[in-house]
């Protein structure tokens, strides 16, 4: 979520000139701590009634979730510090049309314990999701909420549909998309990379982005992108789309990044495309 840059972060932005000419690996460890710590945001009001609808709950990992309703369980993830109860117009529609829900708050998000997150966190935290439920019929991702569903189902989260809204098609281009936020210069943003790259493969996952995740994925897919989405360029959802084999493209417009999650258009086209598949709630 695009919000006020803090005041520390813009004198790290304007000293990484310096620093990471001299310095590039302290630069590089300074802007991976911003990196992997979101800032934590109060809901807004109109999230408000899904708080009071569903049942918090704490996984063993100090996962929070928000369950509501009765029938096939479908995940929802928001993306980088956002909360659960951003799918406030989205669950009611899901619960209307015969699902569960389990709104998930990310590692280190709203409700949930720890101070440090990252796509891969996120995806291990709907794996363990599924595992409490029994299996889940369905997971929708925001954001960055989307890229750690197909890090998820290439390792092994099963699901018999999945939505991407707004979502990246590559943790890379994330990276270096920080990196040049971040003003790092060439050599800090290669150690800020690589120093990523060895932290995924630590906690088990492939490095080969989201795209080598996906071309093995035979699950179908709905993605949904805004054309005037300033956060997560059209185009990223225009390459989801091509090498995700079954993902039908559907972009809308005037909602940017964040507004999409409350557009009658997406909420409709996802609630639909979910009680398409086999084993919906007839």
């Amino acid at each position: 979520m695009a919000q006020e840059i803090p005041v520390g972060v813009r004198m790290i932005r304007g000293a990484n000139r310096t620093l990471g000419r001299v310095a590039p690996s302290l630069a590089s460890r300074i802007s991976r701590r911003i990196f992997s710590t979101p800032r934590k945001f109060a809901p807004r009001e109109w999230e408000l009634p899904f708080e009071a609808l569903a049942t918090r709950e704490r996984l063993s990992s100090g996962v929070s979730v928000l369950r509501a309703g009765e029938g096939p369980p479908v995940a929802l993830i928001h993306g980088w510090e956002g909360r659960a109860t951003q799918f406030a117009e989205l669950a009611p529609a899901l619960i209307q049309r015969g699902f569960s829900v389990i709104a998930i708050d990310g590692p280190g998000h709203g409700h949930s314990r720890g101070k440090q997150s990252d796509p891969y966190r996120f995806a291990d935290a709907l794996l363990e999701v599924s595992a409490h439920v029994g299996s889940l019929y369905a997971a929708v991702g925001h954001s960055m909420g989307g890229g750690s569903i197909a890090l998820a189902l290439s390792s092994g989260l099963a699901v018999s549909r999945a939505a991407l809204i707004a979502s990246p098609s590559s943790l890379l281009d994330v990276l270096h998309r920080f990196s040049s936020q971040m003003h790092l210069p060439p050599k800090a943003t290669a150690h800020f990379v690589r120093d990523a790259r060895r932290r995924i493969e630590a906690r088990g996952y492939r490095t080969d982005d989201i795209e080598g995740a996906l071309r093995t994925v035979d699950v179908p897919a709905l993605v949904v992108h805004a054309r005037d989405d300033k956060e997560v360029p059209f185009a990223d959802a225009e390459r989801i789309a091509g090498f995700w084999p079954g993902a039908t493209l559907l972009p809308v417009q005037r909602v940017g990044h964040r507004r999409i999650l409350r557009d009658p258009i997406t909420i409709a086209a996802v609630t639909e495309f979910l009680a398409s598949g086999p084993g919906a709630p007839r």
